[in-house]
């Protein structure tokens, strides 16, 4: 439980849903077979919170940290109605280029076509982010925005626009066997991202408290 013996904040906010967490709130997720294993019954702490804009709407982000210290990440789909939890971990290019031709990866960026990757071997560490021996490309150079900022927690409509509060993205998407995701992102500095994504039901959390402040 982290070693703080932190204890439930019940008289200034109660949290009833993932869009309500804030940066030192505390998750607990279940036993569910639809979690990576790394992720069942895992505490984690809210470390960042962030949002994505896209054309079709904005995203909010939670940056997690696990008792062993480490980063996971969770976006929140609205997913017509029916929301998603779709958690991610990041990927270095050592991990890129065992899991994948680097000339088949290379074809996500030809907007002329959607590309298949073909899965050649999987680390151990990640053997649980993996859904099949093929991921289909689903977006080509989608366009997006990130601010380092609850907009939706703030009841704010980002401009469509990069400023001094966003950074703008590109990105290309791909997925397998339906609940299993990879995200490209490429930043305006020219830094890349390599994220493997997970989407679960809402059920997958087992219990959530504030600890911070509010």
């Amino acid at each position: 439980m982290f070693g703080f013996n932190k204890k439930k904040d019940t008289t200034t906010r109660s949290l009833t849903k993932p869009v309500e967490l804030k940066v030192g709130d505390i998750v607990v997720l279940n036993e569910r077979q639809s979690l990576p294993k790394i992720l069942r019954s895992q505490e984690l702490e809210v470390t960042g919170i962030g949002t994505h804009q896209y054309s079709d709407g904005i995203e909010k982000e939670v940056t997690f940290r696990s008792i062993d210290n480490k980063t996971y990440y969770m976006s929140i789909d609205d997913n017509d109605g029916d929301p998603l939890l779709c958690f991610s971990i990041k990927i270095e290019r050592a991990d890129v280029e065992a899991l994948f031709d680097l000339e088949q990866f290379a074809g996500l960026f030809d907007d002329s076509s959607y590309t298949q990757l073909d899965v050649q071997f999987i680390p151990d560490w990640i053997k649980d982010w993996i859904g099949g021996n093929q991921y289909q490309q689903t977006c080509s150079d989608g366009e997006g925005y990130y601010f380092k900022d609850d907009l939706i927690a703030k009841g704010i409509t980002p401009s469509s626009a990069e400023d001094d509060s966003s950074e703008a993205f590109r990105f290309q998407e791909c997925e397998s066997n339906d609940d299993y995701g990879l995200l490209v992102e490429v930043w305006s500095s020219g830094e890349t991202d390599v994220f493997l994504s997970v989407s679960t039901p809402l059920d997958v959390v087992a219990e959530m408290w504030p600890h911070g402040k509010n």
